[in-house]
């Protein structure tokens, strides 16, 4: 059976924050699109052994376990309610920001 598959109000900010910057900033509205639609696949690709994907390296800052799927340069960080059958997705996080902590990984919605 596959996962359901949220993504937070966070997360899809996260990821709109980069398409618009591929859009307006480096003016390239077809790459923002490639960008986009390869990143709702990824995304996508969790209903499907999400658990494949490895726990954070920041893990021990938080409550619940937290894994990642690297998109390009973004991390796709999210949690998986084995029971529940449900991936939520937390935040589209750009790779050279620094390491994920509480105050950035807000709750879902």
């Amino acid at each position: 059976m596959a996962y359901r598959v949220d993504i937070t109000e966070t997360a899809l900010a996260d990821a709109e924050e980069h398409v618009h910057f591929l859009e307006e900033a480096r003016q390239e509205p077809h790459a923002a699109a490639l960008w986009w639609n390869g990143l709702l696949e990824a995304v996508f690709s969790l209903e499907k052994l999400p658990e494949r994907c490895p726990v954070i390296p920041e893990d021990g800052f938080f409550p619940e376990t937290l894994r990642h799927l690297t998109y390009h340069s973004h991390r796709i960080i999210f949690h998986v309610e084995r029971r529940q059958k449900i991936v939520t997705v937390l935040r589209i996080y750009h790779a050279s920001r620094k390491q994920l902590t509480k105050a950035a990984r807000k709750p879902p919605r």
